[in-house]
């Protein structure tokens, strides 16, 4: 009696120690599988991400070189080295003060030598003291052949002078001593310490 009694009592505790283990073996495969997947999946992501690091890369290493190569910032094409201001007049006074300006440039021309820059500006005088540029102007070699240009620049004017920024147009021209400027395009700088300068943009 005590026997049976004791025998089924075993018999249930291994009957339920059996269910624990496999609960506990699934428990723990339940784990090595989401760990196993979790190690799959940042590795695929890992792989596909190398490609658009590589395309990305190759696109910065081209933008760079494009910059680089575009804008030769060592070999400026025009050098100013003194200016004479001829006058201004009001265009318009309000709201923002429109002036034409004049003045004539001395200037070295790569290629040319020195050069005479007539040079006619039409400036607004913004609020804030920014002062928006369209000029024309003629750059005159000493043998007498010319080119013509048109500009469009942002700066101030302050006490220490001058600073401004644009982008410069060359005309077509049949002159031979400025056939390397026909047409093109450069940048212009000027500062209170550095007079006009102009690179050439490559096309």
């Amino acid at each position: 009696m005590h026997y049976n009694l004791f025998y089924k009592t075993v018999k249930k505790q291994l009957y339920i120690l059996s269910f624990i283990v496999i609960d506990m073996q699934f428990i723990i495969l339940s784990i090595i599988i989401l760990f196993c997947a979790g190690v799959l999946l940042q590795n695929d992501k890992e792989v596909l991400s190398q490609p658009y690091q590589i395309v990305n890369e190759i696109a910065d290493h081209n933008l760079n070189k494009l910059v680089t190569n575009s804008l030769n910032l060592s070999a400026p094409v025009y050098q100013a080295y003194s200016g004479i201001f001829l006058g201004t007049k009001n265009l318009s006074s309000g709201p923002s003060l429109i002036s034409e300006d004049h003045a004539i440039e001395k200037a070295v021309l790569k290629n040319v030598g020195n050069v005479t820059n007539n040079m006619t500006f039409i400036n607004t005088h913004l609020p804030d003291g920014t002062i928006q540029s369209a000029a024309k102007g003629v750059i005159t070699s000493e043998d007498g052949q010319s080119i013509s240009w048109i500009s469009s620049d942002i700066g101030i004017i302050n006490d220490q002078g001058e600073l401004f920024h644009g982008i410069v147009q060359f005309e077509i021209t049949n002159s031979s001593s400025f056939s390397f400027l026909s047409n093109a395009t450069g940048m212009d700088k000027q500062t209170p310490e550095i007079k006009r300068t102009i690179w050439l943009i490559e096309k």
